[in-house]
């Protein structure tokens, strides 16, 4: 399987296959391949379907959705720049303690912390209230110092 026929199956059919999903969380090929192709091109639509799949999976305990699936599917939303996104990383943190303390906190200011705050700052819901103190106390603590160097170079966890 490689990353031109998992798009071109999203886009026919909106979903993501059980095949599909079992490559991508144990293809490390594909899982750089998918890393480089978002890079440059864009499919937002395919970005939050992974990442919502790997939440969904990740919330049901029979699954064996890893921290590293959460971060990468949240990498490559994160490539799209949009701001409100930083909310769904949140939630891919959020979903139990392991992931809380395991998801990096630079995946979700990706549209820049400076933004993410400002964002943040203008929605009122809980999550985003809890987004918030925790993006600016990690910023207050230099952790997004080199999030450009994060965004541009392979991911660790890859």
């Amino acid at each position: 399987m490689n990353v031109e026929t998992i798009l071109e199956n999203f886009k026919k059919q909106q979903i993501l296959s059980v095949d599909e999903i079992f490559s991508i969380r144990t293809d490390d090929t594909l899982r750089a391949e998918l890393v480089e192709h978002f890079r440059t091109h864009r499919d937002r639509p395919f970005a939050l379907a992974l990442l919502n799949k790997f939440i969904e999976l990740r919330e049901d305990l029979k699954n064996e959705i890893s921290i590293n699936d959460l971060m990468l599917a949240s990498f490559i939303l994160g490539k799209h720049g949009k701001v409100e996104d930083c909310l769904k990383v949140w939630e891919a943190k959020r979903v139990d303690f392991d992931t809380y303390c395991g998801v990096d906190i630079q995946l979700v200011p990706f549209a820049g912390v400076n933004e993410t705050i400002a964002f943040l700052e203008t929605q009122n819901d809980t999550e985003a209230k809890a987004a918030l103190k925790y993006v600016t106390a990690c910023a207050d603590g230099g952790d997004f110092d080199e999030l450009e160097d994060y965004y541009n170079d392979t991911p660790w966890w890859i």
